[in-house]
């Protein structure tokens, strides 16, 4: 399951993940403006789910041992051109 925070996940879509029985959740950080807090929710879950627009950010959470896994997805790419992308980034 990819999420938005767990506050808002709660507040407004009643986010019960136990009751879902989800393996493993991720939280979405879609937002730059709002990453560093994303982050910390991040590192309390089993990963990070972020876009292909925000491979910069790809070091950062790479380095970051509390970021159990990352998801990527596609923002506004083809799913083949995001997988593409992320091979040349890691074989650099």
């Amino acid at each position: 399951l990819c999420h938005h925070n767990p506050y808002w996940a709660k507040k407004y879509f009643a986010a019960d993940w136990p009751k879902w029985n989800v393996d493993r959740v991720f939280i979405q950080a879609y937002n730059d403006k709002n990453f560093t807090k994303e982050v910390d929710y991040a590192e309390t879950y089993d990963g990070i789910a972020i876009t292909d627009q925000q491979f910069h950010r790809l070091p950062e959470i790479v380095a970051n041992n509390k970021i159990k896994a990352i998801l990527v997805f596609p923002d506004r790419t083809n799913p083949e051109d995001v997988a593409s992308k992320l091979k040349q980034f890691y074989v650099k």
